[in-house]
């Protein structure tokens, strides 16, 4: 504990020069001081372990391909920067206290380098340490010859250290009888290296000091979720590094919903990247964040660059975004702004196609999310479904933003409202949300959600609900089986104030005699489309944090089609395993009752909503007691 507790303190660390040219005359006089003085290179040997940056930063370099478009060899000795240094401390302390770590990056920030590095010195100077390396294929852990494989940076950064400061028996090659695929043992203290492609059973059994998950977002959804739940007790420290790829994966999960620490490696901690750093200030003019003046090349989509003079002429984006020179020129040679989000924002919801905006959803969190004033349940009876009182409870599926009357919890009478369901299996993977809506002012007063409800139960519930809300107009998604279930229980029970579905592509959008909205690939865009327009005007007021964020989930995919993407195992309080955005749904389905205008007159007789079942009986009825001259051409 005490060795590992200096090496965050960096004791040696402080005689190493951080300019380039000074730091390789350093190296270069360390190593032909201690290359005839044994004496001196246990020193050197001594000083790296006890010193982790000392050791990287005088021993180790990485290799930059780039370097070799420039003429210059992409062997660079490995100097770190100060976010870097920042980094490396924070890995070895979490290391040393077993903690996860969540390193959510920009591309190109050296953060695959670091963690290899942190591991490398764990396995070279500390005794029977075991470190797992994982990657979405095989050939990523571990092929020879390969330099985005991991175990190829392992070997670069022996390959280019004195022999005396390697482990005995430490050979470049097939001789090496300590390294085979996947695999690496340092003879002298017993630490070992081992590597496996991203499975479901990755590690599983075994015990690791610290587990690498290289590039997590790239793995596949359902492989992510399994891995994260088949290591959780191989290690205390599983190290989680990508760029993000959407919230569609494991990698989202983990950065936004688990306790692990994250170290997040922004283009803006690098101090080439950020030269010239600004941002939209005061009354939309550039706010400049450092001293830079000078020479800049300017990149333009299809021109060829220009030579800029950085600021006085410098043609400044101003959209709100932190951005630098370097930002500009990267940004112009993207194909998307989800690019962008994905490499270099590090903004998950931005690497998605997002169908809602990402910054107007946190905005209606702001000035509308808060917790709900009552949380119970409301229970109701077999026959007739009539609904008993509201019951307090902590635990219950019902919130409410909204008062109840008196001792007994009555709805105020006169208020009139619209619920929307969306229905699941009842099996736990996903949610049957009813979200409850003031009809007059459009705002969400309730959401009822649970996972683990039979169909035909859910439809009971939410009948009874309806009634409690004083006889409230009912509009679900009458799609699939669980949509066929919901709506013959709601036939069945003769509950008449209902929506029914709409032909949209007749002329004047004809009723037609099916109940309930139904839910397809078109008319989900359509459903949606409309909702985020309620949202943007002001129409529906979502006082639902959850129904909010779940917004973000909705992606645009290349074909055009509107998908949820939530992956499974996603942590959600109802306890589904999944948020598959039922409450979005759910909610736009009562953004659509309230639009349809089904006004009831709570306290008395309902007035009966065109379109409804009550209304074309009580069509029905008059039509049979006109004369047949009264009827009108036609009949």
């Amino acid at each position: 504990m005490g060795v590992f507790r200096r090496a965050c303190e960096t004791p040696h660390y402080g005689m190493v020069p951080k300019e380039l040219g000074a730091n390789a005359a350093f190296r270069a006089d360390l190593l032909r001081k201690a290359g005839r003085n044994p004496g001196l290179q246990r020193q050197l040997w001594k000083m790296c372990k006890e010193d982790v940056l000392f050791y990287i930063n005088a021993f180790s370099f990485t290799s930059n391909p780039k370097m070799s478009e420039m003429g210059h060899s992409p062997r660079v000795p490995f100097v770190t920067w100060e976010f870097q240094d920042r980094a490396i401390r924070e890995l070895v302390e979490c290391i040393m206290n077993g903690r996860d770590v969540t390193c959510p990056k920009s591309r190109e920030m050296g953060a695959s380098w670091i963690i290899l590095s942190v591991f490398e010195w764990f396995w070279h100077f500390h005794e029977e340490q075991t470190f797992g390396l994982v990657s979405r294929t095989e050939d990523y852990v571990d092929k020879r010859g390969d330099s985005k494989s991991l175990f190829w940076k392992i070997d670069y950064i022996h390959q280019n250290q004195p022999k005396w400061l390697l482990p005995t028996g430490r050979e470049m090659g097939d001789d090496d009888p300590n390294r085979k695929a996947l695999f690496l043992l340092n003879a002298d203290n017993g630490s070992m290296l081992l590597g496996e492609a991203t499975t479901g059973d990755v590690f599983r059994g075994g015990r690791l000091t610290g587990l690498l998950l290289d590039e997590f977002a790239a793995v596949k959804t359902d492989d992510g979720f399994r891995v994260a739940k088949s290591t959780r007790d191989v290690t205390n420290c599983r190290i989680f590094n990508s760029t993000p790829q959407g919230s569609a994966n494991a990698f989202y999960e983990v950065v936004h919903n688990t306790s692990a620490k994250q170290i997040r490696m922004h283009w803006t901690d690098h101090p080439f990247k950020a030269m010239g750093l600004y941002r939209t200030g005061v009354n939309g003019k550039v706010e400049l964040l450092d001293g830079f003046h000078g020479h800049v090349e300017k990149l333009r989509k299809g021109e060829e660059p220009i030579d800029v003079l950085f600021p006085d002429n410098y043609p400044f984006v101003l959209d709100g975004k932190m951005r630098s020179p370097w930002y500009d020129n990267q940004e112009s040679r993207c194909a998307s702004a989800q690019e962008i989000a994905q490499e270099l924002d590090i903004n998950f919801s931005g690497s998605d196609y997002a169908f809602f905006d990402a910054d107007f959803i946190n905005i209606l969190r702001k000035k509308y999310a808060r917790p709900p004033i009552l949380v119970g349940e409301i229970n109701y009876t077999v026959d007739g479904l009539q609904p008993r009182r509201f019951r307090e409870d902590d635990k219950g599926k019902l919130r409410l933003w909204m008062n109840l009357e008196g001792a007994d919890f009555r709805v105020e009478a006169g208020r009139s409202f619209v619920i929307g369901a969306d229905i699941s299996a009842g099996t736990g993977a996903s949610n049957s949300v009813a979200t409850i809506a003031d009809l007059k002012t459009g705002h969400k007063v309730g959401v009822f959600k649970t996972p683990r409800m039979d169909p035909k139960d859910f439809a009971r519930q939410v009948i009874a609900l309806c009634k409690y809300f004083n006889s409230a107009f009912l509009i679900w998604d009458g799609s699939g089986p669980t949509g066929k279930v919901f709506t013959n229980v709601v036939i069945d029970s003769d509950y008449r104030y209902i929506y029914f579905r709409r032909n949209e592509k007749a002329i004047g959008r004809r009723i037609s005699d099916n109940p309930g909205y139904f839910i397809n690939s078109e008319s989900r865009e359509t459903l949606l489309t409309e909702y985020r327009a309620d949202l943007s005007e002001s129409r529906f007021i979502n006082p639902s944090d959850e129904g909010l964020l779940e917004c973000l989930q909705f992606i645009r995919r290349p074909g055009g089609a509107v998908e949820h993407t939530a992956a499974a195992n996603s942590q959600d309080p109802s306890g589904a395993r999944s948020a598959h955005g039922d409450e979005v749904i759910a909610d736009a389905l009562a953004s659509v009752a309230i639009r349809e205008k089904a006004t009831v007159r709570a306290g008395s007789e309902p007035e009966i909503p065109v379109g409804s079942l009550a209304w074309r009986n009580q069509m029905r009825t008059k039509s049979m007691k006109l004369a047949p001259d009264t009827l009108g051409e036609g009949w």
